[in-house]
């Protein structure tokens, strides 16, 4: 699955808006926006907080959608 899509996902199932989202994670609307959107890829950190303040159990299934996580690398 794209991380644009499951990112939507995840952000839907929690019943948050993009704004609200960029609250909690502290990244801006417009980069949130871009980035469900497909029009740019999130940095690994961006990931991270994303991961946080969706409150994914194990950020590796993000960072490895969003192509950061390596085989072996333990869950941060």
């Amino acid at each position: 699955m794209e991380f644009a899509s499951k990112l939507k996902e995840l952000r839907q199932q929690r019943d948050l808006s993009l704004r609200k989202l960029g609250e909690k994670s502290g990244i801006s609307y417009s980069i949130l926006n871009s980035i469900e959107n497909g029009r740019i890829h999130p940095s690994r950190d961006n990931v991270i907080a994303l991961a946080y303040a969706l409150k994914v159990e194990h950020n590796g299934e993000l960072l490895a959608i969003a192509g950061y996580a390596t085989e072996g690398e333990e869950d941060q």
